[in-house]
């Protein structure tokens, strides 16, 4: 399982279980579906599940819920999960997909879902666990990605990614390609010439939400066969990849967004983050390859320059 990350979480629900020996409806508690959009829920949730170990016995248990996570790109993922409502036991949760491997939840964090979940209680006043982050606010610009020009385009110059506004945190305690230092707010792409005078700069917020947890190198090649060297920002998406947005940057520094169609991004799974070159197909496609959850395995399509944009071709 991997890491949960409650930024990204919109909402989570949670349908009933019934048994073999227990109706639906004979349950006394939350007998119907629930859709959450707490925040301290959310948090708390995940946090919960990311401290919970693996239980190595053989299970023998009757799950309460099933209980979806819905991310803010539509993406879900399906687990099933108990608690009971008495205070001071251990929950369990399992994922959907391998529902024989079982997670033991700490009894301080399952006690505050039961609060939570079967309680009415101030959210304000719930125990919380010990903070594991210190946010700061950032009146930039700070420079996460700086990336000299000259090897592309042969024009002395560069383009950093910078944070002009938002904050700035850290989490070293949850080992996950998310924890670390996190900067998130308002971000531009900015071009400059060797004294550092801008040349052009583009905001980046217009496209997707931004957050980045570390410095990374910016990517260049050349998809369409223009000449003008292009290049991907990526955001997470799912534990399965990132999403990400093809740029080119023209001749006369301007930086503009390349059409990618249908979608207008794209999701890869790959081992770089930020920033990645794509795999050409040939001077004017590329292909791009990612695990597909509905079909349980790794899929592999191409795009081609067609007019203005690029289309996606049918296989």
């Amino acid at each position: 399982m991997g890491f949960i990350n409650a930024r990204w979480i919109e909402g989570v629900s949670l349908t009933p279980v019934a048994t073999s020996d227990q109706k639906q409806a004979d349950r006394p508690l939350h007998s119907e579906s629930l859709t959450l959009k707490d925040s301290v829920l959310i948090k708390t949730l995940a946090e919960a599940m990311n401290k919970s170990k693996k239980f190595s016995d053989d299970l023998d248990w009757g799950p309460e819920f099933e209980m979806k996570l819905v991310y803010g790109d539509g993406y879900s993922e399906d687990y099933y999960i108990a608690l009971g409502d008495q205070l001071g036991h251990e929950g369990m949760f399992t994922t959907a997909e391998n529902s024989s491997q079982g997670y033991t939840i700490p009894v301080k964090n399952s006690d505050q879902l039961r609060k939570l979940i079967y309680g009415t209680i101030d959210t304000e006043n719930i125990e919380q666990a010990d903070p594991v982050e210190t946010s700061f606010e950032v009146t930039g610009p700070v420079t996460l990605s700086h990336n000299e020009l000259s090897p592309v385009t042969g024009r002395a110059g560069f383009l950093n990614l910078q944070l002009l506004e938002g904050t700035y945190s850290e989490d070293w305690t949850t080992p996950s390609p998310l924890a670390g230092r996190n900067w998130s707010g308002r971000f531009r792409l900015v071009v400059t010439d060797e004294h550092g005078k801008t040349l052009s700069s583009y905001p980046l917020n217009d496209q997707f939400a931004q957050t980045f947890n570390d410095f990374f190198q910016i990517q260049f090649e050349d998809y369409n066969g223009d000449g003008d060297p292009d290049f991907t920002i990526g955001q997470y998406g799912t534990s399965n990849g990132y999403f990400y947005k093809l740029f080119t940057l023209r001749r006369n520094n301007v930086i503009e967004e390349l059409p990618i169609k249908p979608e207008n991004q794209l999701f890869i799974s790959s081992p770089e983050r930020y920033s990645i070159k794509l795999d050409k197909v040939d001077e004017h496609s590329f292909k791009r390859s990612y695990y597909d959850n509905a079909a349980g395995k790794q899929v592999e399509d191409t795009f081609q320059w067609v007019g203005s944009a690029f289309q996606r071709l049918d296989k």
